[in-house]
């Protein structure tokens, strides 16, 4: 049953205006300190006012999309521990917090885990042409991103806390580094959170999901791929 405030409020505005107001409210009450969203951005974004339908469906055409090379493989790490966000936002306030230390960090439930194997598995069995790949630097995505790719490097620039978290102001150094354009018949994997995308190109992106981006312009999205979808693209990619 809904609030009885949210109740009285419909009679008054839109619903979607009553439930935005409820969220907020509920926000506050689980909160003893607000934080700028800018400074916990790897949390996951607001939600975006629009997403564009991708432009490749279905496992035969992405798997041939991706075998073509050109593109941005962009994931969000595996499902997490949700009882943890508080826990990594009080050590980030009392300075315990450290991008070393896996256990001040909002970490992977072991749902999440075992997806990421799972899928890890199944993307790698797709033989999908990789140049570079990075990660983020939270243990989360480092993490995710060993079950996909041998080697990925750690950086800041896709850290929840790095370039744009930071500093907002260094949003377009962000969007150049998604940017990158890989080497010829090859693709660009990237390993991290959900506010670092939503920073780059105001869209949304699930944990666990891949978006296919094209580095030329990263307002189109070429392809969007669920953890379970990988196991159909590998299928399409045998010989």
């Amino acid at each position: 049953m809904r609030p009885s405030f949210v109740n009285n409020f419909n009679d008054h505005v839109p619903r979607r205006a009553a439930l935005l107001l409820a969220a907020s409210l509920l926000a506050a009450c689980t909160s003893k300190t607000q934080v700028p969203w800018a400074a916990q951005s790897s949390f996951g974004p607001p939600p975006a006012s629009s997403n564009p339908e991708p432009l490749v469906k279905g496992p035969q055409a992405i798997a041939a999309l991706l075998a073509r090379g050109g593109y941005v493989i962009y994931m969000r790490h595996g499902r997490t521990q949700y009882d943890q966000i508080e826990l990594e936002r009080t050590n980030r306030q009392n300075g315990s917090f450290s991008l070393d230390r896996c256990e001040t960090q909002h970490q992977l439930s072991e749902e999440g885990r075992a997806e990421m194997k799972a899928t890890g598995e199944q993307f790698r069995a797709a033989r999908i042409p990789l140049d570079k790949a990075f990660s983020s630097r939270y243990c989360r995505a480092t993490q995710s991103a060993a079950f996909f790719v041998d080697g990925a490097e750690p950086t800041q620039s896709l850290s929840g806390e790095g370039e744009v978290g930071l500093n907002p102001a260094n949003k377009p150094r962000t969007i150049a580094f998604l940017s990158q354009v890989p080497a010829p018949g090859k693709n660009t994997y990237m390993m991290a959170h959900g506010g670092v995308f939503w920073e780059a190109t105001g869209f949304v992106i699930q944990e666990g999901n891949a978006v296919v981006l094209d580095p030329r312009n990263l307002q189109v999205i070429m392809a969007r791929i669920g953890p379970q979808e990988w196991g159909s693209i590998a299928q399409a990619r045998q010989p």
